[in-house]
């Protein structure tokens, strides 16, 4: 099960195929693979006007407008994937020049590639050893990333120390809850959703999967995707916090969108309903919001007392229990569950 991934909201949607293939199956071992609910136009529409106010205006072109008249001069692009962030950014003249890491061999080779002749460089890195140069960025972006950091505080804090003094970090990405561990009345709200749609529309997958399954899966789904927004508020001063919602919609689309993308009016009809529904659950507080578009900057000065001991004390124990725990994903589960990890 994946939250967002490389895709999840950060799916590169404009110019995506689209396929009237009813019952694909899930993707797997390819964070490409797996088919969100932004793979719809009219989903994109939505979180468009959930973060910048206008259903026509994506948050690239918002950021553009409000933020980057003129370019940035310098900006990195965290676990950047195939590199579809940062070309569009370049595209838009955002930055004038990006830096982009990844992990994954396969995934820079096809970034450089596709980069052309925009000024963009690559390297190989993982969140916790990327090149960290004091004051060297005056825009930092994070797309469906840093909901796989395992050393989250970590990571944030080489985030704001790579960052000029008036740095933008930008952060469109899953804050739910970790390892997708919803509420059992979170979990109720959505099974009744899902079971009140005609047959062909509901998701055919659990709604809530174990911790077993999810960390099987990917080690690093998750991990500690509720604690984002503890994270960026301990270095950064939020400029803008836009809940994008997904508590409802989210998990039945997942991997659940083929109806949804013919000519259809019931399932335009259909669609509408869940996505209304989305946003009237999370505005009442019934279901939390699962995603979220984040401007902030880069608070000056030492950090907080909270801070120092997320990312000295509380993360390195959390971490090397966590390492040694892993292959028992029962005890992980228990200790997940009662906030141990």
């Amino acid at each position: 099960m994946n939250t967002g991934g490389r895709t999840g909201l950060s799916g590169e949607t404009p110019g995506r195929e689209m396929y009237c293939q009813p019952g694909m199956a899930a993707g797997e071992g390819d964070h490409y693979a797996d088919r969100y609910w932004n793979d719809l136009p009219r989903v994109v529409s939505h979180l468009s006007r959930r973060a910048s106010g206008d259903p026509d205006q994506w948050w690239m072109d918002y950021l553009k407008r409000r933020y980057a008249t003129p370019p940035f001069s310098r900006a990195l692009v965290i676990a950047c994937g195939n590199g579809w962030v940062e070309r569009e950014l370049y595209d838009r003249r955002i930055a004038s020049h990006f830096d982009a890491f990844d992990s994954e061999p396969a995934y820079l080779e096809e970034a450089r590639r596709l980069a052309g002749g925009r000024a963009i460089d690559y390297y190989q890195a993982e969140f916790t050893d990327f090149r960290v140069q004091e004051e060297h960025y005056d825009l930092v972006i994070n797309v469906a990333a840093l909901h796989h950091a395992r050393r989250l505080y970590e990571t944030v804090q080489r985030i704001a120390n790579s960052m000029t003094e008036d740095g933008l970090f930008v952060n469109w990405d899953y804050v739910g809850p970790s390892r997708n561990q919803y509420s059992n009345r979170h979990l109720a709200l959505m099974t009744q959703v899902n079971l009140g749609l005609p047959m062909r529309f509901r998701s055919p997958y659990p709604l809530r999967f174990t911790i077993r399954n999810v960390v099987e899966s990917d080690p690093t789904e998750a991990a500690h995707s509720s604690e984002i927004r503890r994270a960026v508020g301990q270095y950064f001063d939020i400029v803008e916090w836009k809940d994008l919602g997904g508590g409802i919609a989210y998990q039945i689309l997942w991997n659940n969108i083929s109806h949804y993308e013919c000519d259809d009016p019931e399932a335009a009809a259909i669609l509408e309903r869940l996505l209304v529904l989305d946003e009237e659950y999370t505005r009442t507080g019934r279901v939390r919001s699962l995603f979220a578009f984040v401007v902030a900057r880069r608070r000056s000065g030492r950090s907080g007392l909270r801070a120092r001991y997320c990312r000295y004390v509380k993360e390195p124990v959390r971490e090397t229990f966590s390492r040694v725990l892993m292959r028992d994903v029962y005890v992980h589960d228990i200790l997940h569950r009662y906030g141990f990890l």
